[in-house]
C-alpha cells in the first residue's frame, strides 16, 4: 500500500473538499472514474457524484471501498469524510 500526499498528518487535505481530494487521489493513481468504480465496487454514477460534490462521503462502507480501490490506508479516507463533515457543520452553524 503506497502512501501519498501530505506528510501523513492530514495536510494533504488542506483547503480541499472531499470531492477535490477524491478526484486528486484517483488521478494520482492514474485511474479513470470507471476503473476506480469497478475496483471499489460502487457505481460510476455514484463516484461521479462524489467527485462533483453532489453527494457526500457519509458511509463507512463507501469510504472503505474507495480506500481499497485507491490502495491507500482506510484512515486517509475516513479523515477526508470527517473533515468534510466538520466543514459543513461549521458552515451550517454560521448561517
Amino acid at each position: 500500500m503506497q502512501e501519498w500526499g501530505g506528510n501523513g498528518d492530514g495536510s494533504m487535505l488542506d483547503g480541499k473538499t472531499a470531492a477535490q481530494w477524491l478526484r486528486r487521489a484517483r488521478r494520482f493513481r492514474r485511474l479513470t472514474q470507471a476503473q476506480l468504480a469497478a475496483r471499489s465496487g460502487i457505481s460510476p454514477r455514484h463516484l461521479g457524484q462524489l467527485e462533483r460534490g453532489e453527494r457526500s462521503l457519509t458511509t463507512v462502507t463507501t469510504a472503505v471501498r474507495l480506500a481499497d480501490g485507491l490502495d491507500i490506508a482506510r484512515e486517509h479516507v475516513w479523515l477526508v469524510a470527517l473533515r468534510e463533515f466538520e466543514r459543513k457543520e461549521r458552515a451550517r452553524s454560521q448561517d
